[in-house]
């Protein structure tokens, strides 16, 4: 394969092999060279974006087959590698695993499309012999992925790392450009639906620094860099203009609400949103002279008892809710908007009381799937038949529904099954679906539109 971009895609044998870490040691260990990295990662993922940021200082973009299709995916790609160094993508799961079971929005099958080559990450904790089995199925299955470099992941030490090598192939040998000694001290603890995000692990620029160094010391950064003819470049300032600011848009963003997409974020900027950040964890009340509010997904049931006594902000925002504020909330987002969160522990905790349901956690009822949804009515993102992709991921349930209405989507997941999902009124949109307005780029107007309608009303 040709390389034309100085850019690669990190993937694993399976999911759990450290692709994360290795991820933002090699985006450290290049920063450290003194290129400019931009980080990507394949597949709807909030959570290794944030360490992928706190490596490089840029935001990491999502990179979705599913919701963004061929022509967003390059889009996006392009737009924002164009100041960059490198690229370096994070993969999602396995390097040949897709959806439902084929290579469809799998890593190898996004490598080829973008004629990018693979830094493979390889779990060798307890093999030896068996390492060279398993890269040789990786570099055979598929002739037309590139796989330039090998990692390998977990060593027991040293010389556990130097067994393994002896038992590699020549050709195989070649490959390795380093590995990593296993430490429980640099890993990144997980919670329920994955890794702890960096908002709730207060050690990750410490495990961040720990890893690099270590990195430093075992993997061979300078034959990376010659291996991707990766060089320093010339980058001309941005020409995009700062887009006027027509509305202030809030936006819940802390421990409990911290997944955005950042192109969704983007996108409402160009529209003419102003972006003004506020935590329902701590702050007393909400920003002034806002227009509108963005609900995102997180964690909101691990701070229940905390969110819950912030009586005052709750209570102001069912108010601007009632004033006709739009509000658009997703996941956790509509978690907060309920009545109350149920914990897994079975302690129920009053919420905004925005939206008559009751939420339930339980570890039985998890959903996890791709979406396309279609509006019934007309609601903030657009007019009725607005369509959107995205993706669910909870461990939560509606345990009471009082809601009266006609559920706002019409649903079909990536396997072809149907559903219905999505509470509404005039000023109100929430329901369970993440969606990538790139699935959409007219959504971040009409949202947009809505705020400025409300203005106009609250200044008369």
């Amino acid at each position: 394969m040709s390389n034309p971009l100085p850019a690669f895609l990190v993937a694993g044998t399976s999911s759990g092999v450290g692709k994360t870490t290795l991820s933002f040691t090699l985006m450290g260990l290049l920063q450290r060279k003194g290129f400019a990295v931009q980080p990507f990662k394949i597949g709807p993922d909030y959570i290794d974006g944030g360490y992928h940021r706190l490596a490089t200082g840029k935001d990491s973009i999502n990179l979705d087959l599913w919701m963004m299709g061929w022509k967003g995916l390059k889009e996006s790609f392009h737009r924002y590698f164009t100041g960059a160094d490198v690229a370096v993508i994070e993969g999602m799961g396995a390097l040949y695993d897709g959806k439902n079971g084929t290579t469809s929005g799998s890593s190898a099958k996004i490598a080829k499309h973008l004629k990018i080559p693979i830094v493979l990450v390889l779990d060798i904790w307890g093999a030896t012999v068996t390492t060279g089995a398993i890269l040789e199925g990786m570099i055979n299955f598929d002739k037309k992925v590139s796989i330039a470099g090998v990692i390998l992941n977990r060593a027991g030490s040293k010389r556990h790392y130097e067994m393994v090598m002896k038992s590699l192939k020549p050709a195989l040998r070649k490959k390795v450009i380093g590995y990593l000694i296993r430490s429980r001290e640099r890993e990144i603890p997980e919670r329920h639906l994955g890794l702890r995000t960096l908002e709730e692990n207060p050690k990750a620029l410490q495990v961040l620094k720990a890893t690099i160094e270590a990195g430093a010391q075992t993997i061979d950064v300078e034959r990376l860099v010659r291996l991707l003819r990766i060089k320093k470049r010339n980058h001309p300032p941005s020409a995009e203009s700062k887009p006027k600011a027509e509305v202030r848009l809030g936006i819940a963003k802390d421990q409990a609400f911290c997944f955005y997409y950042a192109e969704n974020l983007r996108m409402l900027r160009e529209a003419g949103a102003e972006l003004v950040y506020f935590s329902p964890l701590k702050d007393k009340k909400l920003p002034a002279n806002l227009d509108g509010l963005y609900l995102g997904g997180g964690y909101p049931e691990s701070f229940p008892q905390k969110l819950s006594a912030n009586k005052k902000i709750r209570n102001e925002m069912f108010q601007k809710i009632k004033e006709g504020m739009p509000v658009y909330a997703e996941c956790g987002g509509l978690m907060y908007l309920s009545e109350s969160i149920t914990g897994f522990e079975g302690k129920a905790f009053p919420m905004v009381s925005a939206v008559p349901l009751k939420i339930q956690m339980d570890r039985k009822h998890l959903t996890l799937r791709y979406v396309e949804i279609k509006t019934t009515a007309k609601t903030l993102l657009g007019p009725a038949g607005t369509t959107a992709r995205g993706h669910e991921f909870h461990y939560s349930r509606i345990a009471s529904n009082r809601y009266r209405g006609k559920p706002i989507y019409q649903g079909i997941n990536s396997a072809g099954e149907k559903f219905t999902e999505g509470f509404a009124n005039k000023n109100l949109l929430a329901s369970y679906c993440h969606l990538h307005f790139k699935s959409n780029p007219l959504i971040p107007a009409y949202f947009v539109q809505a705020c400025w309608d409300f203005s106009l009303l609250r200044k008369h």
